[in-house]
Formats: structure tokens, sequence, C-alpha cells
């Protein structure tokens, strides 16, 4: 038994760093990751694995290790944890952390962001928890960033192994460290620019990842609704929306009372005072109200049909039955999410963005998760749609 309200936490072993700092304090890019930590066995052992040697090290917190290794890749697993990422514009003196802001609301303050969108003060700061399979212990390794390219491009694959890890998938990742430059325009003379830019790699093709029988993905595995077997062709949205048939009458019913064939008289109403005769002709002027349609059927006639309900949303429908098959909406749409930045297509901000195939998709599944479940409570499988209930006279 735990406590409710205690925030969990995974230990920190150590730091993974892509610089360090070189005379006059000024900071300098490395070809290989730099492994830190106040443990100088978890260093002896990183030294050990990864090359490098082991020196002492002053940290701002105090005396650690260190060991820059002679790899540029290591091989890591993302624990099934949101405290694994995280992601703010921070401002930081030496007085510690000023500002932290997601874009819009100011953390630490909870006021308003502060910044200019067009000329911010702040930088983005992404810290980045992995495991290191090759050492032991069950600490995290931290990586702190605070490039624009590794701020754009490890949300999105992070999201992906978070997903896969809460449904107790750990996919193997590789993160490595990549040399990139840019050219820039500077008091009238081009300057290149290097620097290190850290990356994550997924060690599964997409293929797999596609693949129903994959560890984690495909939108079965994602969604977690039972395939249905392929149809020769899938019903559209109307169809889909559109109202149920209507039942045939019970054979025991009430039988429908025939018309009488008695012709009834029309009542001749007197005129109202102030209305405007119709002129010759029965033609009617734009001045003179048309009569209402009459809902009385003629003698011997067929009575009116009222006019079916309109088509329901497709969306609505689809998350009804999310709903009824005991699932969450918000999840499902960050799965969703999750197979499309893999393939690499933008998220949708809300289910109205959503196409019309991927909602007749989960809605043929939805479908089939609720059926699913009635019949594992009611112990029996359901009766066709359209059967006409019986009753033993």
């Amino acid at each position: 038994m735990s406590i409710v309200d205690l925030q969990r936490s995974i230990r920190e072993a150590g730091r993974i760093r892509i610089g360090e700092k070189v005379s006059g304090g000024r900071p300098s890019k490395l070809e290989t990751f730099r492994l830190t930590s106040a443990d100088r066995l978890r260093i002896e052992q990183a030294a050990a694995a990864f090359g490098g040697k082991v020196t002492e090290w002053e940290a701002p917190a105090g005396k650690q290790w260190q060991v820059t290794t002679e790899r540029d890749s290591l091989d890591v697993i993302v624990p099934p944890s949101d405290l694994s990422f995280s992601q703010a514009y921070e401002l930081w003196s030496a007085g510690g952390c000023q500002r932290r802001c997601d874009g819009v609301t100011e953390q630490l303050t909870q006021g308003p962001c502060r910044c200019d969108p067009e000329n911010r003060e702040c930088t983005p700061h992404t810290r980045l928890s992995v495991l290191l399979p090759d050492l032991p212990g069950l600490g995290v390794w931290r990586l702190d960033t605070q490039g624009w390219y590794a701020a754009r491009e490890l949300a999105s694959v992070v999201e992906l192994l978070i997903a896969a890890a809460g449904r107790g998938a750990l996919l193997p990742a590789r993160l490595r460290l990549e040399q990139r430059s840019t050219k820039k325009q500077a008091k009238g003379k081009t300057q290149t620019l290097r620097y290190a830019v850290p990356v994550l790699d997924v060690e599964v093709s997409p293929a797999a990842l596609l693949n129903a029988s994959a560890p984690a993905m495909g939108l079965e595995q994602a969604t977690g609704f039972t395939p249905l077997p392929q149809l020769e062709s899938a019903p559209s949205i109307a169809e889909q929306s559109a109202p149920p048939e209507p039942k045939a009458p019970r054979a025991n019913g009430a039988v429908e009372i025939p018309p009488s064939g008695i012709q009834r008289a029309a009542i001749e109403q007197p005129a109202v005072e102030g209305t405007l005769d119709a002129p010759a002709g029965g033609q009617e002027t734009a001045d003179t109200p048309a009569p209402a349609p009459s809902t009385t059927p003629e003698a011997g006639g067929t009575p009116p049909v009222a006019a079916p309900p309109a088509p329901r949303d497709p969306v609505d429908v689809m998350l009804e039955l999310v709903r009824a098959a005991g699932k969450d909406p918000d999840a499902l749409l960050a799965a969703v999410n999750a197979i499309r930045a893999q393939n690499g297509e933008g998220p949708y901000g809300s289910w109205s963005e959503v196409s019309a195939e991927d909602i007749a998709t989960l809605t043929a599944k939805a479908q089939a998760a609720l059926e699913a479940r009635v019949e594992e409570v009611a112990g029996a499988p359901l009766e066709p749609a359209g059967a006409a209930p019986t009753q033993e006279s």
C-alpha cells in the first residue's frame, strides 16, 4: 500500500552531458557523451562499459566524478513515467531559476507568460531521463539540453515511447550525439556554427510498429479495441449514423384499425375581420398568408409520414460508443496522435479535426468492443440487429 498523494520519482544515478566548460568558463561541445555522478562506482562502471578515463570533477553541487566516454551512441530505455521528460521556457540567473513557462502560463507565479513571442528572453530547456541497460542499478541518467532542434525533435519520439511503456512494452531506443552545422550571416561575413544535437532513435522498424503483431503500436494496440475481420466494403458515415430501421410488428400485437370510408363534410369557417380575400383564380399574393399544411389525412388517403430525424454527428456517435466501451476519449486521441507522429503526420488538436476515415475506423472498433463487453457481462451472444422480440401467448 502506498501514500496516495505522494508524488513518485525515480532516483537519479547521474547526468548525460554533451559539452564541457573549458578555460575561462566557456562551454565547448563534445564529440562523445560525457557522464557525471556523485557515485564513483557508477562512473567506473560506465568507463568499463563505454571507455574513457575516470577523473574527479568539481560540480556546482560539490565533488563528483566524470568520464568522457568513447561513445557517440548509447542504448537506452525510456521509463514508463511522465517524469522521464519535461520541457519549458526558462530564465536563469545567479540566484536560480527566475521564470519557467509553457508559452502561455508562467508556472512559478501562475501568471501569464512575460516573454515577447518574437524575441524571447527565456530559452527552451528539455530534460530527458533514461535507463542505461548496460550499467547495473535502477537509477535514471538525465540529459539536459537548451537546443532548439532537440526541443522540437525529442518530444514526438518520447511521446511514442511513453505511450508504449504505459501499455507494458518498453521499446528499445538509442541516444545519439549528432554533429551538425549551420551557416549564418554576421557583419557581411558568412559564419559556420557547429553544434551537437542529441537524437533519440527507436530501434523498431516502421513496418513492425504498424504491424498488429508488433510489441506496441498499430491502431488496435494503441486503442485497446479488438480488430474486426476484413470487410468487402466498409459502411459510410451516413449509413452508420442513420436511424435504425423500424422493427416488424409482433405476431400477437394490436391490429391496426382500418379506415371507415365515411366521407366527412368540410366545415365552413367564418371569415375573420381584417383579412384579405384571395384574388380570383385562386392565386395567392405576397400579402396573403399561405394556408398551413394540413396534418389530417383525407378520407381513404394515406396518413402523412413524419420526417426522419436529422443524422447525428459521426464524432458524437463514435465518442458515445468509446465511453460505453469503457475507454477514455482523451487517451484514445493521444494514442492516435502517437501513431500519426511516427508516420510523420501532425497531431489532431481535438476530435473535430479527426478525418472522416479515422472516425469511421474508430466507430467500427468501438462498436465491436462494446458488443464484446456486453457479451462478457451477459454470458451469451447478442441477438442479431433487427430481430423481432417474441412473446409467448
